[in-house]
């Protein structure tokens, strides 16, 4: 009697740590989640961005999925918060990120050409008569998110230092991402608008112009949750910056943008000249 009971509740431990162990498995196995924030539609984001989760998946041999946020806003919120593992960022957002909730660990950063900066354009259409800024005064002007670094952040600052402030301008509207932007100039609904040089070199032949080009700014950048595990952060960071060591990971940095030649490391220190920017911003009274 004392042995059949002692055997069954060995066969009930047993059968305990076995659903335990399986439940801890489906926990272990949950997808790291990559956010992005919405610079381009949804389905273009998760288009552009799937091929890099499941790279990484097989690197870290850890599921991955990506995640589009509503705005930059949201997505600054996300990464503050912990909700997101991995995220894409563009300089404004990490600058204001780094502010409310501290820096996160880099793991690397886009490198084209010219080095680990990019620009902005202010355009108008090809056809129009504005040729300097100051003549954007009275105009219809379209930002971006207000969080963006080209559609909003370094153009806004670049126009009051060109003695150009939005009370000046005849209208101004802010709208999802930068394609609406360079659709809208080329519509005829907006006079001129501010985007990154990716856009605007894609729009620039079915009648865009420069109106300015900004200064060169710290790109974009692959950061890491706060507390993800050291060793899995290293190996998140090692598989970025490898991923040009083959012709299947050259595809897919080249899909996401066209003009990255490779990830490199990143530093906090190399947003110190943004910083600078938003504090003239901010100095200004303009609501960032």
């Amino acid at each position: 009697m004392i042995h059949r009971t002692a055997d069954r509740v060995i066969r009930v431990l047993i059968l305990t740590c076995l659903a335990l162990g399986i439940a801890l498995a489906a926990i272990a196995q949950e997808p790291l989640k990559l956010g992005v924030h919405p610079y381009l539609s949804a389905s273009e984001v998760v288009k552009r961005y799937t091929p890099l989760a499941e790279y990484l998946a097989r690197e870290i041999k850890h599921p991955v999925s990506v995640e589009v946020s509503s705005t930059y806003g949201n997505h600054i919120q996300k990464i503050g918060q912990g909700a997101l593992d991995i995220a894409f960022m563009g300089p404004g957002s990490y600058v204001i990120l780094t502010s409310q909730y501290g820096k996160r660990p880099i793991l690397a950063a886009f490198r084209t050409k010219e080095g680990k900066v990019f620009h902005g354009h202010i355009m108008v259409r090809k056809d129009s008569p504005i040729t300097t800024l100051g003549q954007l005064k009275g105009k219809r002007f379209v930002f971006g998110d207000r969080d963006s670094t080209m559609s909003h952040v370094v153009p806004r600052h670049l126009l009051l230092k060109n003695g150009v402030d939005v009370k000046q301008l005849g209208s101004v509207s802010f709208v999802a991402n930068h394609d609406n932007i360079a659709l809208g100039i080329l519509a005829g609904t907006f006079d001129a608008g501010a985007v990154k040089e990716e856009v605007f070199l894609n729009y620039q032949s079915q009648g865009l112009r420069s109106l300015a080009r900004t200064q060169p700014i710290m790109d974009h950048i692959f950061i890491a949750r706060t507390g993800l595990p050291k060793d899995l952060v290293q190996a998140l960071g090692k598989a970025l910056i490898h991923i040009t060591d083959t012709a299947e990971g050259k595809k897919i940095l080249f899909d996401i943008r066209s003009d990255v030649v490779s990830l490199v490391p990143g530093d906090d220190r190399d947003f110190d000249n943004l910083r600078a920017i938003v504090s003239d911003l901010e100095k200004a009274g303009v609501d960032l």
